[in-house]
């Protein structure tokens, strides 16, 4: 069977359908107007039979008649299209029936409430939404088989699932059709919503839970650094104090062994600080740190380490931070793996994001690696402020490149 073939008995449905709707529509529109009309001449002709004759009764019943069409024709049409279609047949109505859920109730009952709207606003004995990701089904009513319409639901391009609707011995038309892909738009609205709420419900603990963990390193490295160095360093001075007198030359001693001590907890405190935010952003800013940065890996290393930056912004704290770690991390990597003879490290403000570039001459290869934690961990720090990081590695070397964001940046 050819598609035109296919078509043709279609159209001969669809027309005896329609032909079907419309007897139907017009029996019953008589039926109610005879109504209607019996009881006002129940009403009407027995105080005209007290003052009139039997001419003026025909003529003042007529007249009556005529006045009853011209009010109520329309009326009865539209109470003859809800009783036999419900609100399809007017799509506005419908539409704001449809919107209904999405304005008044909660995220977690709109789906169920749209649907139940749905299949009171189109008389559906079946509706039903299937969402791809994750898999999961929502539906009222009886599945009616082979007589349901799919409607895809779709967002932004991407399919998000299926809208499903069937009505038990009465199939589906056209009106039926873009109502339906009208409710399928606002679902996919409705999905959309409800993933963003759960990314941000997620975001949220994992910000939570990062929280708690740096706080648990702090008193970590508090408790076990900071702490135990503060009493033995009292201890130390209580002794001192004792021997000042009995005993100059252990007193000295012990004083010698504070100064170390103090030394010490000098630097430990700095190790916490600098885990917080490294104290070279806020005594040389950004450019500054990435040149000494670049210093200190060619002094350790070999690898010369070229800073190229354009004219800076006021960056937030949390891009800097983010900034300085990534090409820690990335400037460490190559020289561990990539074995290059010259990195280069770019710093550029457009179109308020930071753009931090930093390539090298070496092997290439770059990748998440078995156990590694370092390409990871480049790629959270850059997600976390908002951003992206790309890595492209081939025999030609390896480019790290991270969108970062300015939210907050004014220009310098």
């Amino acid at each position: 069977m050819t598609a035109t073939d296919g078509a043709v008995p279609r159209a001969r449905r669809v027309s005896a359908r329609t032909l079907w709707d419309r007897s139907v529509h017009r029996v019953l529109y008589t039926l109610l107007f005879m109504f209607v009309a019996v009881i006002m001449a129940t009403l009407v002709v027995p105080p005209l039979r007290l003052y009139s004759g039997v001419h003026e009764q025909i003529i003042a019943l007529a007249v009556i008649l005529v006045v009853a069409i011209e009010l109520l024709s329309t009326r009865l049409h539209r109470f003859v299209d809800w009783l036999l279609y419900g609100q399809r047949s007017d799509p506005a109505a419908a539409t704001a029936r449809l919107a209904r859920p999405i304005a008044n109730s909660d995220d977690a009952h709109t789906l169920e409430e749209l649907l139940a709207a749905l299949a009171e606003t189109l008389r559906l004995s079946y509706v039903g939404v299937r969402i791809n990701q994750p898999a999961s089904i929502t539906e009222a009513g009886v599945d009616a088989g082979s007589a349901t319409l799919a409607v895809p639901i779709r967002r932004a391009g991407r399919e998000l699932g299926a809208l499903r609707a069937g009505r038990r011995g009465q199939p589906l038309d056209r009106r039926d059709e873009r109502l339906l892909e009208a409710a399928a738009a606002q679902i996919g609205l409705v999905l959309h919503a409800r993933s963003l709420t759960e990314e941000l419900r997620t975001a949220r603990e994992e910000l939570i839970s990062g929280v708690e963990e740096e706080r648990r390193r702090l008193r970590r490295d508090i408790h076990d650094g900071v702490g135990p160095t503060l009493a033995g360093i009292a201890l130390g001075a209580e002794s001192a104090d004792r021997a000042v007198d009995q005993n100059p030359a252990r007193a000295h001693q012990l004083l010698s062994c504070l100064r170390t001590d103090v030394a010490g907890l000098v630097a430990e405190v700095r190790r916490v600080v600098d885990g917080l935010r490294p104290a070279l952003l806020d005594e040389l800013g950004l450019v500054g740190s990435l040149q000494q940065l670049g210093r200190s890996i060619e002094e350790r290393t070999g690898v010369a380490v070229t800073v190229d930056a354009s004219d800076q912004v006021s960056l937030p704290a949390a891009v800097e931070v983010a900034a300085y770690r990534i090409a820690a991390e990335a400037l460490t990597n190559l020289a561990r793996h990539a074995t290059p003879q010259r990195a280069w490290v770019r710093v550029q403000a457009v179109d308020q994001n930071l753009l931090l570039e930093i390539s090298d001459d070496g092997c290439g290869g770059a990748g998440d690696r078995p156990g590694g934690i370092g390409m990871g961990s480049m790629r959270q720090r850059a997600e976390d402020v908002g951003g992206t990081l790309e890595v492209t590695s081939g025999v030609a070397g390896t480019v790290v490149r991270a969108r970062l964001p300015l939210q907050t940046a004014v220009s310098a």
